[in-house]
Formats: structure tokens, C-alpha cells, sequence
């Protein structure tokens, strides 16, 4: 923790972080997120402030688990700034503690502390909040590579599987989509489908199902819904893959992009998977067997960030909603870092030849290296992050996430002065308007019949009642609006988030899912409880099955 802390000293003491366009983005969402849960949304959907105040559906989409650790923080009255910063800590402090306390249960301290440095402190792993503002990404790898872990065991649980899958999707939805692939690739390198295998990938394929069921509550909305947005830009350009492997060769032609992942990384990433991989004997011991498995998973994953998984990208369109391929060796680097971190503590030192020695040193050396150019640059080039009343100014919103309802002038019909410049226009009074992140409400009152447009987008989500009865919700194609329709005398109009039929599948397939974890559980505890000995007595039978337990 402490090491953590200097890591990320400099940016707690100066607020300053690389000048990176997703910052912004990330602060406005922590921001309105707080402002939701604050308003009384335990699930907030809608992103009030985006678009001039007319909102879009950003996180009806977008994972919410990093911004509700952020809004912890900002509940607190720290500032937003602060609590970004902090939220950035919290992957940090999972992952250094998993791998510390993975470590010390089977060596000593000074051991399990210099794994868990080594780990943490990885360029690759530091690149991804620093350099491309991931954050969310950042908070899926503890809960990833506890998945990997539990996935390459022979028989996986199918509980735990589940679990650690909704939280890798809750954390950061590509990841998980990442995690799949390279894990189920693994999983075909060292235990190949056969009869004595058969079981093993049952239960591995029965957690995903369990962990995809258990996220639907935001999966199934997102992934259905893509319609109500403009997500063309995710995956219908090949320029935003084709240039992005690992490793470029036959597209290097085409220019690099973020070179400092495309080889420097990648090549550390490769030497570390080539040591842990190959350590030049036949694992025996348990965590001998668990580094290798570890390190084919890494290798897994490095394979489908380069040229070689390009026919994948080209006739998989789910594929190419990850955008860029090299998003698959941040994965590959912790994988192997931990993977070889474990084999020097199985004494690998004492049996690797000298130019193994040398190679370990070199990889080391370079990672420290690579990790203190990235402090480095962050010192010299890092811009401060701008305070709430800068961020939360004008116009802003990302460009996927506007809601495809919308029409040509919701911009004038904004620079005209909103609600208040449409009831100018009609004639007509209005008073009392209560805006709040997923509720509004306005008294209007008019001489004559009118159409009224209300000052947020027409998602589908949005009910509207007119005098407490409902009325349907129709878009302005001007502006998309939901456009009212009043007759003459005095009315209480309101808008509600509903949500809609996907939400309500997500949540009914969501809640069964958690049943069947509550019963798998309890059959679990039962049976442990009936296979234990007896106190004092212990069978070989009964120890056995203690162990193969552990």
C-alpha cells in the first residue's frame, strides 16, 4: 500500500495527470453519477448534464462499478478531482493485495512483497490510467486475473467463475469480452477437449453462463439496444483495427499507433511470457502448474493482439467492437508478470542457466525502466485536472452515446432559450419546472390547445403523464424532443425513467441468476459440511478429499 501510495503521490499532490481527452469525459460521468445516486437512483441511467442539459442514455451503455466506487468518495464531500484520483488507486490496492496475499499463504513475507511490487508495478499496467485515461478498463484486471486463476484450474467452480465474471463486465464490459477469449484459448492449450477434460470446460462454460446471467441487468440493455444510439463509430471503420495490432508487419506500412504498446511493451511482454513458459522443466509442484497455465493464457492473449488473429477481426464484428487489438496485452503483461514472479519463488533462480539469469535481470531492469519514463513523462507533461466548474461548462457529451432520436435543431432550440424560450414563443405560461437526473416536472398553463417540447431527449425510457394520466411518447423530429400535447386550462406535466422492456429482461434474468447462485452456494455448504471429518478422526479418504477441496 505504501508503494502504491509514492506511485501515485505526485498526481494526489499536484492534481496533474496526462493531458488525455477521455479525463474530462471520466470526471462529467463520475460527476452526474454522483448527482443520480444522490437524487435517490441506486442504478443511474441517464447522464442529466450531457448535450446542453438535454442528457443522453450514457450509462444505460457504459459500466458503472468504477463510478460508484468514485461517488463513495465524492458522498464523503471529497472533491471530484480528489475522488477520481482515488478511485484510480482502488484497482491498485485489489490487485497488489491478491497477489500479496496469494503469495504469503505459500512463502515469506520479503517474497510476497517483492511479487506483489513486481506485479503492480508493471509499465503495461501503469500505460493504462496514465496514458489512456482507462479507468474503469484498469478496475477489471484484479477481477480478471482472479477469473484466469480460477478458470485454469481442473475442475473450476462454477460459482466463483460467476461472480468474478459479473465483475469484470460491471468494471469494464470489453475487458470481459477480452478475459473470454484469451482465457478460452488458454483453456484449449492445456486441456484440450477430450473425455477426461470434458468436465472441466462443463463447468467453465456453466460460470460464464452464471456470470453473463448475473451482469444482465446491464448487459442485456447495452448490447440490445444499440439502435437507440450511434455506435457506428466502435466497429464499422477498419482503419480503427487494422492499424492497431501488435507487432505490425503487414499494416506497419499504414503507420503505428501508441508505438510505445505496438513494440517496446510488446516485446518486454513477449520476453516475460517466453521465461514464465518455458522455464526448463516439467512443472511439478502446484504453483509450478499454476504459472504455466498463467503464462498460456498470456500467451493466448499476446497471440490475438497480432496480425495472426486478423481473419478473427475481419468476419467477427464482435471482435471489432474492441477497436483496437492491442487491447488484449495488458491482460498477457500482468498474466506473465505474475507467472514469472511465481517460478522465482519456486526456485527457478537456482535451476535456470546463467543466460536465463541474464534474461530475467534485462526484463526486470526494463519494466522498472519503462514505468519510471512513464512518471517521468507524467512530471514533465502532465496538465491539472480542471475543477467541476470548468468541466461541467458548455457543451459536451460523447459522440456514440447521443441518443439517435434526436433531431437537426436541438441546438437552436437550446440557444433559444429552452423551456422558457418555447412557452415565449406559444404564448403560454409555465412555472415551476423541478428538473432532477431522472425526473422532471413543469406546470403549464395555456389559453388554447398546444404542442409543448420538454427540455430532455425522447428515450424510449421516458414516460410521460400529463395530470397524472399517461400519455404517449412522441419525439419532435426537429429536435427529438417529446413533444406534449395540452388543452386549454392548467397542467401538471411530468417525465419520468421507466425504463424499458430490455431493462426489464436484464433484471428478471439478473435476479434469476443470483437465485441459482444462492442455491448453488448453499448445495456447496452442504456438501462441505458433510464431507468433513469427523473431529479427531482422519481417514485417508477424508483427507484427500480435504485437500483436493483446498
Amino acid at each position: 500500500m505504501l508503494f502504491i501510495g509514492l506511485m501515485w503521490l505526485y498526481p494526489l499532490l499536484t492534481l496533474r495527470l496526462t493531458d488525455q481527452h477521455d479525463i474530462p469525459t471520466h470526471l462529467r460521468w463520475a460527476e452526474q453519477f454522483a448527482d443520480a445516486l444522490r437524487d435517490g437512483q441506486l442504478l443511474p441511467r441517464w447522464a442529466h448534464a450531457a448535450m446542453l442539459g438535454l442528457g443522453d442514455p450514457s450509462f444505460v451503455y457504459y459500466q458503472p462499478l468504477f463510478y460508484y466506487i468514485t461517488s463513495s468518495f465524492a458522498l464523503l464531500g471529497i472533491r471530484s478531482e480528489y475522488a477520481l484520483l482515488l478511485g484510480i488507486m482502488v484497482p491498485y490496492m485489489l490487485l497488489g493485495a491478491i497477489v500479496y496475499q496469494t503469495f504469503l499463504s505459500r512463502y515469506s513475507g520479503q517474497i510476497a512483497l517483492a511479487g506483489a511490487v513486481f506485479v503492480v508495478a508493471g509499465p503495461l499496467l501503469y500505460f493504462l490510467p496514465t496514458n489512456l485515461g482507462a479507468f474503469p478498463w484498469l478496475l477489471s484486471v484484479p477481477f480478471a486475473l482472479l477469473f484466469v486463476s480460477e478458470s485454469i484450474r481442473d475442475r473450476p467452480r462454477v460459482t466463483r467463475l460467476g461472480m468474478l465474471l459479473c465483475l469484470v463486465c460491471l468494471s469494464h464490459l470489453l475487458s470481459g469480452l477480452i478475459t473470454l477469449c484469451a482465457t478460452a484459448l488458454g483453456r484449449l492449450m492445456f486441456a484440450f477437449p477430450a473425455r477426461r477434460t470434458l468436465r472441466g470446460h462443463l463447468d467453465w462454460g456453466a460460470g460464464v453462463l452464471l456470470g453473463l446471467a448475473l451482469a444482465a441487468f446491464f448487459i442485456y440493455p447495452a448490447v440490445t439496444q444499440l439502435k437507440l444510439i450511434t455506435p457506428a463509430g466502435w466497429s464499422e471503420s477498419e482503419h480503427m483495427w487494422a492499424r492497431a495490432f501488435v507487432f505490425p508487419i503487414a499494416h506497419a506500412r499504414d503507420g503505428l499507433r501508441w508505438a510505445a504498446i505496438q513494440w517496446p511493451l510488446g516485446l518486454v511482454t513477449l520476453g516475460t511470457i517466453v521465461l514464465s513458459i518455458f522455464p526448463w522443466h516439467t512443472p511439478a509442484k502446484p504453483m509450478q502448474i499454476l504459472a504455466r497455465r498463467l503464462s498460456l493464457v498470456a500467451l493466448a492473449a499476446l497471440l490475438l493482439s497480432t496480425e495472426l488473429a486478423y481473419p478473427l477481426y475481419a468476419y467477427i464484428k464482435q471482435l471489432r467492437m474492441l477497436q483496437y487489438p492491442y487491447r488484449f496485452i495488458f491482460i498477457a503483461a500482468v498474466l506473465a508478470n505474475l507467472s514469472l514472479a511465481i517460478h522465482i519463488a519456486e526456485g527457478a533462480w537456482t535451476r535456470w542457466g546463467r543466460t536465463a539469469r541474464i534474461a530475467v535481470v534485462l526484463l526486470v531492469a526494463i519494466q522498472c525502466a519503462l514505468t519510471g519514463f512513464l512518471q517521468l513523462g507524467l512530471y514533465r507533461n502532465g496538465v491539472q485536472l480542471p475543477a467541476r466548474d470548468t468541466f461541467m461548462v458548455g457543451r459536451f457529451g460523447q459522440p456514440e452515446y447521443q441518443p439517435a432520436v434526436r433531431g437537426p435543431h436541438w441546438t437552436q432550440w437550446v440557444a433559444d432559450g429552452k423551456l422558457e424560450g418555447e412557452c415565449r414563443r406559444l404564448q403560454i405560461y409555465c412555472d415551476a419546472l423541478v428538473k432532477r437526473t431522472h425526473a422532471l416536472s413543469v406546470v403549464i398553463e395555456t389559453p388554447r390547445p398546444v404542442s409543448v417540447r420538454l427540455p430532455v431527449f425522447a428515450f424510449p425510457a421516458w414516460s410521460v403523464t400529463v395530470d397524472g394520466q399517461p400519455q404517449a411518447l412522441i419525439a419532435d423530429p426537429d429536435t427529438g424532443l417529446p413533444l406534449v400535447k395540452l388543452g386549454p386550462g392548467r397542467h401538471l406535466v411530468a417525465l419520468r425513467w421507466t425504463g424499458t422492456a430490455a431493462d426489464t429482461t436484464g433484471r428478471i434474468v439478473s435476479l434469476a441468476a443470483l437465485a441459482a447462485l444462492l442455491v448453488l452456494l448453499a448445495i456447496r455448504y452442504r456438501s462441505r459440511r458433510r464431507s468433513a471429518p469427523a473431529k479427531g478422526s482422519g481417514t485417508v479418504r477424508e483427507t484427500e478429499a480435504l485437500a483436493s477441496d483446498s
